[in-house]
């Protein structure tokens, strides 16, 4: 039986969710799937709360809190699933990286990554917090391979998300879970596409400081007023 790596994070809310949405699939049920997880840092969860309560809805956050779901759960479920504390020397077909919160090494074998965002300027963190401060009124969701290099590879998949006026930070927050469908849909295509890579791109958007957090939401407010006011 061929097996595939999934790296992803530690958080029950979106991570292990998607996570669960792959590894219960029928595309996948041949397949042994090794599971490494990460933990996310209590500081940029306090900068995601922070981006939530001042771009977002803490209501809907919390009402969409509610659905969770723990690795001990996706593994009882998927026998053919199980959770690893480090990478071993094992050939695997792929991997995949899933909402995981830090870098992964290039491997002798192909990684694929669901980003949210384009790899054009959309690149990097936080582009629930980024779409207010650069005024995007769109959004993707790439499937890639990863390089060594932040973001930037050939893509796989790609879907356009159209924002609304009324968008919130919370909205894009969950628009993976929103768009389950494309998870498989990208996994479909694996082997069987048309590549795409952007040669010309934006800079990184970095997972922001609290310095910058506080600076562009006064900025975004301040002007966000004075557009009221004329």
């Amino acid at each position: 039986m061929k097996s595939i790596i999934i790296y992803s994070t530690k958080d029950e809310i979106i991570s292990l969710q998607l996570v669960n949405k792959i590894v219960s699939h029928d595309y996948l049920k041949n397949y042994k799937i090794d599971i490494i997880l990460t933990n996310p840092s209590f500081i940029r969860k306090l900068k995601i709360l922070f981006v939530v309560i001042f771009f977002g809805s803490l209501k809907d956050f919390f009402l969409r809190m509610r659905n969770k779901i723990s690795i001990n759960d996706i593994i009882k479920v998927n026998k053919n699933c199980r959770l690893i504390e480090n990478l071993n020397d094992k050939n695997y077909e792929f991997g995949l990286s899933v909402y995981c919160s830090s870098k992964i090494k290039v491997e002798k074998f192909k990684i694929y990554n669901f980003h949210l965002g384009s790899l054009y300027n959309q690149r990097g963190s936080f582009i629930f917090f980024y779409k207010f401060i650069k005024n995007w009124d769109k959004i993707s969701l790439t499937f890639h391979q990863i390089s060594n290099r932040f973001d930037v590879g050939q893509i796989i998949n790609e879907r356009v998300i159209e924002l609304r006026d009324d968008c919130s930070a919370t909205d894009i927050f969950f628009v993976y879970l929103d768009n389950q469908d494309f998870l498989i849909d990208s996994l479909r295509k694996i082997t069987n596409h048309k590549l795409k890579e952007y040669k010309n791109f934006t800079k990184l958007n970095l997972v922001p400081s609290f310095y910058k957090l506080i600076l562009k939401t006064f900025s975004y407010y301040f002007r966000k007023l004075k557009i009221n006011k004329t």
